[in-house]
Formats: C-alpha cells, structure tokens, sequence
C-alpha cells in the first residue's frame, strides 16, 4: 500500500470547510483517512510539530493544511516544514509554490505572470514591496486603480484609486510599518547624517492592477477533482468589492454563458496542475478575467452549500446532482491526482 501523510496544525484541524465541528471549522482527518484508506493507500496522520523530517519521504504524498493565524506567524512555520519535505524529495500536495502564495497576493500575481496564458493575465499588474518605489514608477493604462495589500481575505485591504494623488495617498497608508520609535530614529539619522540612504517605513507589500469596470460581481469557481462548483457573488452594497459579501446566488450567473465560465476555469485550473483550486472570477461583458486563485485551504461553501457539480463529459459540460460530502469529494480529487501521476505499466 502507498503510503500518504496528512498534517495538521496545533490544533488538530486540517483544510477548512462551511460546517463546523467541535468549535472548529475543519474537515473530519478521520473520515479523510477513511476514505483514502479505501482506495487503497496507507494514511498516516501526523501534526505538523511531530514530523520527522530525517526519516527517508522521498516519493511519499504529502496533504497539509496552510493557517490564517493573524500576522502569519504560524504559516510561515508551516513554509519552513513544506520547503523542508518538498526538498527532501517528498511529494507535497499542493507544491511549496502554492502554499507561498495562500494569503500572499504578490507570489500569487508572480505565479500569474510565469504560469497563466494572455487572457489570465488581463489586469496588468504591478507589484511593489515599498511605498518609494511605487512612488518612483509611472504606471501604465487608464484610471482607476485597485490597490492591493499583499496580505489579507475578504476584500480586506483592498481599495479604488480614482487617480494617481489617491493612489499615492492610499498606498502609503496601506504599507506602513514602522512604529513610533523606528520613526523616530529613522528621522534622527536624517537630520543628523548627510549621507544617510533614507530607510523606508512603508515596507509592507502590496500590488497596484487594474480595475474592471462595470462589474456588479464576480465568479467563484471551485475546481475539485473533475467536479466543477460555481456561484455568482455580488458586490457589497454601494461597493465594487464582491469578496466577502457573503450576497451569493447558486443558480444565477448573471447572464453570463455557463460553459464559457467553465472552458475558461478549466483552462486556467490545468495550468495550475493541482487537484483543487478555488478561482475567482470576473467577466466585463466580453472576456473573462481571472481575478484570484488559491490552491488549498480555501473556503468551501461553493461546494458544500450547491445542488451538485459541473463535470465536463466529452466536449459538453454535464450537471450532476450531488449533495456534497466535502471530505469525500476532496479525496476522490487526490485519489484521482495521485493516479494520474503513477507511472503506467507496460
């Protein structure tokens, strides 16, 4: 039997799912390893403080959960043990990569950049790690922006510039980080040193892309597996932000082709090459636009609260009514990931 690893964190939790159990949001590991047990692999759950980094992984799947611990202090613990396993050859599910750019909106907009064809690549992006080297760039394309805090869910940091004044003004709140006595220091040297190469106390990283107009919301699009769930989410009341509206509609996709969304979420999901993968989407009336993607811990409502899946049968898209078992679809996903990369016999 293959054996596969499944880490959690401090808590005993893994992933995350719309239901509650115990006072946690997270999947069953037990029904997890249940169901993987049946296929025919050996689970072994272990937290994340317990692994054995020394131990011979090379070639064993490895699930992990990410964090959204506030200031990500305990997730970037997790990167340090995820690098660690994918570099002693272990075969971690989703790759390092995409565990960088969970909560990371500027890895995420340099993966778009290296991995996503032309038409994922629409909002021609910029980002930047301090406030001065925005506020030496000239921007191209039109007016307004959306700025961006490289951290952040929900919309949360994430603002409309209507020009380059506002812009500016915003962007240097956004990624200040200094605290009163670094201040104080930093402007202390400048006084006093006339060769001093000013610090900067905006060093928090933020992206600057621009903004469709005319969108009154977005798509969110959960690729697991084969199975393809989609909602259509509206903006927040008298905002352009739809992320965190909670304002969803299951049925509805505003007007908008439904195979069109899926060919396109298809496409863009296969670039990816993960098993799972949460997009958000948008569409200006003409073309899609890939706005966001996240490859693993990401919200599961799309799946767990839908009336089934999408499945592509042929070269037509076929609705499937289901009521979704969340843990059961995820390990039919890796299930599924795991055997397409076995080698094939001859």
């Amino acid at each position: 039997m293959t054996r596969i690893l499944i880490l959690t964190d401090y808590r005993g939790t893994f992933y995350s799912t719309a239901r509650s159990r115990h006072g946690l949001c997270t999947m069953d590991v037990d029904k997890i390893a249940g169901y993987l047990a049946d296929a025919g692999l050996d689970p072994e759950v272990v937290r994340f403080s317990d692994l054995d980094l020394s131990a011979d992984l090379r070639g064993v799947p490895v699930l992990y959960t990410s964090s959204e611990d506030r200031g990500l202090h305990y997730k970037s613990w997790i990167e340090d043990l995820v690098l660690a396993l994918e570099t002693a050859g272990a075969r971690v599910i989703p790759g390092y990569r995409y565990l960088r750019a969970h909560h990371n909106k500027a890895m995420m907009e340099a993966l778009r950049a290296q991995l996503f064809p032309e038409d994922a690549r629409l909002l021609g992006t910029r980002t930047f790690g301090t406030y001065e080297e925005l506020a030496a760039t000239e921007l191209a394309g039109p007016w307004p922006k959306v700025l961006k805090s490289a951290y952040g869910a929900g919309s949360q940091f994430v603002a409309r510039a209507a020009d380059r004044r506002e812009l500016l003004r915003t962007a240097r709140t956004l990624s200040e980080t200094s605290d009163r006595g670094e201040a104080v220091r930093e402007h202390g040297r400048r006084l006093l040193r006339r060769d001093h190469h000013p610090r900067s106390l905006h060093r928090q990283k933020f992206l600057v892309q621009a903004l469709i107009p005319g969108l009154a919301g977005d798509f969110k699009v959960l690729r697991m597996g084969a199975r393809y769930y989609t909602l259509y989410r509206r903006n927040r009341p008298g905002d352009f932000r739809a992320s965190g509206s909670g304002d969803f509609d299951f049925q509805d996709l505003a007007g908008v082709d439904r195979d069109g969304l899926l060919d396109y979420a298809e496409r863009v999901s296969d670039t990816l090459g993960t098993p799972l993968a949460s997009l958000d989407i948008g569409h200006d009336g003409e073309r899609f636009h890939l706005l966001e993607f996240q490859c693993l811990h990401f919200g599961t409502v799309t799946a767990e609260e839908s009336t089934g899946y999408h499945l592509r049968v042929g070269d037509a898209w076929q609705h499937v009514e289901e009521e979704c078992d969340i843990e059961a679809v995820f390990c039919a996903a890796i299930v599924g990931h795991l055997r397409q990369l076995a080698p094939r016999s001859r």
